[in-house]
């Protein structure tokens, strides 16, 4: 944000920073020493930190795992079979829906 009340203040002090001739690193130093490695864009590829590089990576490893197994589950379940119909009553439900189709068309 442009008009945040941390970045207006911050970076008053890095651009007196920069006019006492230090370089890029010990200005960067210096703030995290002050408002800790929060103060960075990202974070450091080290300790703790480094899960917050690797996690979207194991989550959307896993994610695609519980697809595949689950896909791969629905593959192998036996098919549904119909249970085999009475001639006579498919015969009795056929010529109802003959006998009303007959009346719609009245």
């Amino acid at each position: 944000m442009l008009a945040c009340s941390y970045c207006s203040p911050v970076r008053q002090k890095i651009a007196l920073m920069q006019t006492q001739g230090m370089s890029d690193a010990s200005i960067v130093d210096a703030i995290v020493g002050e408002t800790g490695k929060q103060a960075l864009a990202a974070p450091p590829t080290q300790g703790f930190a480094l899960a917050a590089w690797t996690m979207p990576f194991v989550a959307i490893a896993f994610g695609l795992l519980m697809v595949l197994l689950f896909m791969r589950r629905l593959r192998n379940r036996p098919a549904v079979v119909a249970p085999d119909i009475d001639p006579a009553i498919l015969d009795q439900y056929n010529k109802r829906i003959e006998k009303d189709m007959a009346r719609l068309d009245q």
